[in-house]
């Protein structure tokens, strides 16, 4: 394989952006040109000169657009791009590019104050400005046709640091937690004159205004190598000086890698490591299982576009037959908890403790089935549609190269279960190996049962309910169930926490009756990191060690 490396430091321009105002070679800014070297990192009093992070998602093209990859899933920390908004340790919202926010005219209006006086420059040494906040929102909404910033309608620029947005329906609350992580800055000056922004990779395409600027990556060893814009950032004193993101094949390797010392920590979003690998980290000097909530969870959705999962009662009779116990030991280990009927997980925003947990009771699924004229009418044990034609239902993993031993467990779990209550299912084991293939069933809406991992509760957007709802802003979901329908956009109107856990609980109700989607197991968050070195570490829920906080507190040891 051909070895390709990046560096920002080839055109003039950024050179003088990245490092100062006179014009250097890359040789005379003593950055290296090629994979920096894989050592042990030593580190000057009280800053960490490289953190070495392993991950397991692919070093990609790289371009602020793009979600996908490390790079990508690098900037929702407020890393290299610059968040509007973060979350610290307890969930909550707190300033960033965004310093202060109100809310105004019943929700109808947000006046945000961002740092454009603080002396911020882009990584080219452009200025950040209140232009390019505007920009951002034009472009998020018009052209990437982001769901982040969906309800903001239009923008007012009141002066050089403050915008009024005006939102639609009142849902003020809901975007300002929607926006949070994962809504980044883009310099208007490079992506104004881009026609197909989503597909641009161009060196300009990983400019961003954060504390770390990208100099390196190595395809071929799967490496990127960023440096710290300065000593501070924001007024706050940045304590690691260098981070060197390592992609991994699987979690066994990345988990090998920390035992070894090879990286510092793990970071991998909405992934954390299998609670079945557990016994390999526990008790391993110098490693922290880094145990933390979980806030996302396994689920089913079904596909309301196909039959017989478009019927109530064949879904009442799906959720009966499961092994749930047997489902929470395979996903979660010791710690995996049999779920409740609401969807929503422990750990997430408005949990509903009094919806009771579910139970497997295949002779009440059998009943359904039969009152439901799911018959098996020819005798060859399994049961036909109530106009008598064959079924055969297709369950179907979610596609994840880590992960997918355990999804296809997950997976013939349910084809078994379902199988001993006379429901003939296939495993759709093209939608293991193959990811366009998943994707493109997603995509049409086209699936029957379909498993997969729903990120929770870092974001508003990133309730389950969004992977269920059918929506031109849904991932996946095919429900368009009325009531769901209105009870998900009255959820998006909250006016505050409190409004907004009841409507949470709302739509939990209604989940379970219609049985949209179930919850498949409660379970731990793992992501491991190496206490031997450095000190300082926030172990964050959904995120691990790995965030936003991590640049500014981790010291070398003494």
């Amino acid at each position: 394989m051909k070895k390709q490396v990046l560096s920002l430091l080839l055109a003039g321009a950024l050179t003088l952006g990245l490092f100062g105002c006179s014009a250097q070679t890359p040789e005379e800014s003593g950055v290296p040109q090629s994979a920096p070297a894989q050592t042990e990192g030593t580190a000057s009093a009280g800053v960490v000169e490289e953190l070495k992070i392993g991950i397991c998602k692919e070093v990609t093209p790289r371009t602020l657009a793009s979600e996908s990859g490390s790079f990508g899933r690098m900037n929702y920390n407020a890393f290299c791009a610059g968040t509007w908004l973060v979350r610290d340790e307890n969930n909550e919202m707190q300033p960033n590019l965004m310093t202060s926010w109100e809310i105004l005219d019943k929700g109808s209006t947000i006046r945000a104050t961002f740092a454009t006086d603080q002396g911020i420059t882009w990584h080219d040494g452009e200025p950040f400005t209140i232009d390019d906040v505007i920009f951002t929102v034009d472009l998020m909404n018009n052209k990437l046709k982001s769901g982040y910033l969906s309800k903001i309608t239009g923008v007012e620029k009141v002066d050089d640091t403050t915008v009024d947005f005006q939102v639609a329906d009142g849902a003020a609350y809901f975007t300002l937690g929607n926006s949070a992580v994962f809504v980044r800055m883009y310099p208007k000056h490079i992506w104004e004159g881009i026609e197909d922004p989503s597909g641009y990779t161009g060196e300009d395409a990983v400019i961003g205004c954060g504390p770390y600027q990208l100099v390196q990556v190595d395809e071929e060893a799967q490496t990127m190598h960023y440096e710290a814009v300065g000593e501070t950032y924001m007024g706050r004193a940045l304590t690691v000086r260098s981070v060197t993101v390592r992609s991994y094949d699987s979690q066994d390797a990345l988990v090998m890698a920390l035992r070894t010392g090879e990286v510092d920590a793990m970071y991998d979003y909405s992934n954390p490591i299998s609670p079945t690998m557990l016994p390999s980290i526990s008790g391993v000097d110098g490693v922290d299982p880094g145990r933390g909530m979980n806030m996302g969870l396994f689920e089913i959705l079904f596909g309301f576009h196909k039959q017989p999962t478009d019927d109530l009662e064949f879904r009442r009779a799906v959720r009966y037959a499961l092994n749930y116990e047997l489902l929470a030991t395979t996903i979660g280990g010791e710690d995996g908890q049999v779920p409740g009927g609401g969807i929503i997980s422990p750990a997430g925003i408005g949990y509903d403790d009094s919806l009771p947990k579910l139970v497997q009771d295949q002779e009440q699924a059998k009943a359904i089935l039969e009152a439901a004229g799911y018959i098996d009418t020819d005798g060859d044990g399994w049961r036909e549609r109530p106009d008598g034609t064959p079924m055969d239902v297709l369950v179907t993993p979610q596609y994840n190269a880590t992960k997918a031993a355990l999804y296809q467990r997950i997976a013939e779990i349910i084809v078994t279960n379902l199988g001993e209550v006379g429901v003939k299912c296939t495993l759709d084991e093209e939608s293991i190996r193959n990811s366009d293939h998943e994707q493109q069933l997603r995509d049409d809406g086209a699936y029957e049962i379909y498993i997969c991992y729903a990120t929770q509760g870092v974001s508003f957007y990133k309730t389950p309910f969004l992977y269920m709802f059918n929506d031109d802003l849904s991932m996946w979901g095919t429900c368009d169930l009325e009531d769901f329908d209105q009870a998900y956009n009255d959820m998006l109107n909250a006016q505050g926490d409190e409004d907004y856990v009841a409507k949470v609980k709302e739509l939990q109700r209604i989940a379970s009756e219609e049985v949209i989607g179930i919850a498949l197991c409660w379970d731990t968050a793992y992501y491991p990191y190496r206490t031997d070195k450095y000190e300082g570490w926030t172990n964050f829920p959904g995120w691990g060690v790995i965030n936003c906080e991590t640049w500014y507190n981790l010291h070398p040891i003494g």
